[in-house]
């Protein structure tokens, strides 16, 4: 019986995916169609596993290896940012404006 994912495997499993790419121009393109598909307790969630994933940062590799092989994330974020919790920092700052306008609508 194979494990359930997380609310963080399944954000970067189903909208980071190999062909992310293809689906969209940029990562922050991707971030945005999961803020519109998603209620705010699955963004609250994934942000929580973000903030957890953020600390459990020893160094860049071994960051690199657990966003692929455990959290199926095909995003290589050296391409666009200096360190993995720099990214993932910048996703929640995202998570936290979208919520923060839905609130004041």
């Amino acid at each position: 019986m194979s494990e359930q994912l997380t609310e963080l495997q399944q954000f970067f499993g189903a909208y980071f995916n190999q062909d992310w790419p293809e689906e969209h121009a940029t990562a922050d393109d991707i971030i945005d169609s999961f803020l519109l598909d998603s209620s705010k307790e699955v963004i609250m969630s994934v942000k929580n596993e973000i903030i957890d994933l953020i600390n459990s940062y020893q160094n860049e590799s071994d960051f690199l290896e657990k966003l692929l092989h455990e959290q199926y994330c095909y995003y290589y974020y050296p391409h666009e940012w200096t360190s993995g919790p720099l990214w993932l920092n910048h996703i929640i700052h995202k998570f936290d404006s979208y919520l923060s306008e839905k609130q004041n609508q």
